[in-house]
């Protein structure tokens, strides 16, 4: 994939998000609504970090998460929960079904292809079996991802909903799709990101963007039917950026 495809991905990519957070945060469940945008949002920006001989491996999410957010903005709509602005939910809409049609379009012309996909499991489990302790962890992310795949309600109580109790079903169903579109998008960066450096950077951005959310929405994490668990997630991604920076360190000294 060139670098101006990857240039058009980015321009488009940050169109739609500019549209997606674009809301009222007087509104609790509008903050809750883009805390869940985030988690792809945020894990987007690992593909900054691939090899450019790997960048086309992005598409597939974009493809895929395009999917997720169409579907999240039509519920919303016609829920009554997406903003009175009309305009700015057709925009959305727009934008969303640009990023299925350029994903799916990139796919075509640059992959990753039926051998391309075939052969990854192989190589991940190597990657596994073979990697440092850093890497290891890293595979973490595929059992995180199957479990929102299972349990989606689980993780969805561990955020309070101010009383939207509209967004219940959308939201259960956008975690769900984390963990395709959030987990195992990390897990397959993870896999293709070899060098210490990239890989620690890629980590310090996602674990700092989460972070960084605590302090605008703590309420949301306190109140939450199971209290402050969601703090397993940041947990977790601070001890991958630990690791990494270990990993970097030993790959400095050799």
């Amino acid at each position: 994939m060139s670098q101006r495809v990857f240039l058009h991905i980015l321009l488009l990519d940050v169109l739609l998000y500019i549209s997606l957070f674009w809301r009222d945060y007087h509104d609790h469940g509008q903050m809750l609504v883009a805390h869940y945008i985030s988690f792809v949002a945020i894990t987007d920006l690992g593909a900054l970090f691939l090899p450019r001989s790997k960048r086309h491996w992005f598409n597939l999410f974009r493809f895929s998460s395009g999917i997720s957010f169409l579907i999240l903005v039509a519920a919303l709509h016609f829920k009554g929960l997406d903003g009175e602005a009309l305009t700015l939910t057709g925009l959305r809409a727009l934008l969303c079904i640009a990023r299925i049609a350029h994903a799916g379009w990139c796919l075509r012309t640059s992959g990753p292809g039926w051998n391309e996909l075939r052969a990854f499991p192989a190589h991940a489990a190597s990657f596994f079996q073979n990697g440092n302790r850093s890497e290891k962890w890293g595979c973490g992310y595929l059992l995180v991802g199957a479990a929102l795949l299972y349990f989606p309600q689980l993780a969805y109580w561990t955020h309070y909903n101010w009383g939207a109790d509209g967004l219940d079903d959308i939201l259960t169903g956008l975690q769900a799709q984390a963990g395709l579109n959030f987990c195992i998008k990390l897990f397959v960066f993870e896999v293709l990101i070899v060098a210490a450096a990239p890989k620690l950077f890629m980590r310090s951005v996602v674990a700092t963007l989460f972070v960084v959310q605590w302090p605008a929405m703590l309420g949301m994490f306190y109140l939450a039917p199971i209290p402050v668990a969601h703090a397993a997630v940041e947990l977790y991604e601070i001890a991958l950026v630990v690791l990494g920076y270990q990993a970097w360190r030993r790959s400095q000294a050799t």
